[in-house]
């Protein structure tokens, strides 16, 4: 192929001997034929383009596809979702639902042997009736009625009760707790000789059942139990209390401290824990009662 530099004067040589036809067909051939062949070679690679064009919107159309099919999972699975937490809050609200009955249950079971234990009471008191004894049938339905509230506030506070018979025991029931024996005795006022009954019922119980109780609790039912028996009972390390409540509060309270330490140091040491516990307990009630009044 003959350059451009060439071409002029051959070109201009062709023209001055008339040789028009082969000057043009010269010059054609010279300066149009790389641009035919950039022309083909830009359509070509135009074609090519398009076809990658064309690939990339098929790949494109498949990707929206693949994004709407995947949309669709994400709101197929968020449905799913709410379903299970919409299972998970039913079966929520029917297991409170069982809470609820459990305790009416319980409350139900609880009533039940209080009643028994009355019914129970009513029998003996008949035959008591029977035979004359009114002073002694009185008594046993009190105690019976002591016992069965004191039982309620036991089973409150995770105590146990039970009740003994008092012959050979000398007492009326026995509360445990994970480490606690408490023996309990039930008087009216009080007396000295209570207090020595449930010393003598603490040896006999331990000979018998080979336990050593930890606590003994005097329960009287008078309004106010007397200063003076109150204060020998305490050189004994016996509590006297006229509340049920607080009875179950106090043993619940040693209880607990019995499981982190329980004194060896006899009556002095279990009455300092015994005196703790009640200025703890009195503390406690009047935070209770100063709320309950805010809340008023």
């Amino acid at each position: 192929m003959m350059a451009k530099e060439e071409l002029k004067p051959v070109l201009l040589k062709l023209i001055e001997e008339g040789r028009l036809k082969e000057a043009a067909e010269l010059a054609l051939e010279t300066l149009w034929a790389p641009l035919l062949r950039l022309t083909e070679e830009n359509a070509r690679a135009i074609s090519g383009l398009r076809a990658s064009i064309q690939g990339l919107k098929s790949r494109s159309e498949e990707n929206l596809r693949a994004i709407s099919e995947l949309r669709g999972s994400i709101q197929d699975l968020k449905s799913r979702s709410e379903e299970g937490l919409k299972a998970i809050s039913e079966l929520r609200a029917s297991i409170h639902d069982l809470k609820s009955r459990s305790e009416e249950n319980l409350k139900a079971i609880s009533e039940l042997r209080m009643a028994v234990a009355e019914l129970r009471a009513s029998l003996r008191a008949e035959a008591d009736v029977r035979r004359g004894s009114i002073a002694r049938l009185e008594g046993l339905i009190t105690q019976v009625r002591l016992i069965s509230g004191l039982r309620a506030w036991c089973d409150t506070y995770g105590l146990g009760l039970e009740e003994v018979p008092a012959e050979p025991y000398r007492v009326d029931a026995v509360i445990v707790g994970k480490r606690l024996i408490a023996l309990v005795e039930v008087a009216k006022t009080g007396e000295e000789a209570d207090i020595r009954q449930l010393l003598e019922g603490a040896r006999i119980y331990e000979r018998m059942r080979g336990e050593k109780p930890n606590a003994l609790v005097l329960y009287i039912y008078a309004e106010r139990p007397p200063a003076s028996l109150i204060e020998e009972a305490r050189k004994h390390g016996i509590i006297v209390d006229n509340s049920p409540k607080r009875i179950a509060r106090i043993l619940a309270k040693l209880d607990e401290e019995f499981l982190v330490n329980e004194p060896h140091g006899g009556s002095r040491e279990l009455t300092e824990l015994i005196d703790k516990i009640v200025r703890e307990i009195e503390q406690e009630m009047s935070r209770e009662a100063l709320s309950r009044g805010a809340r008023s």
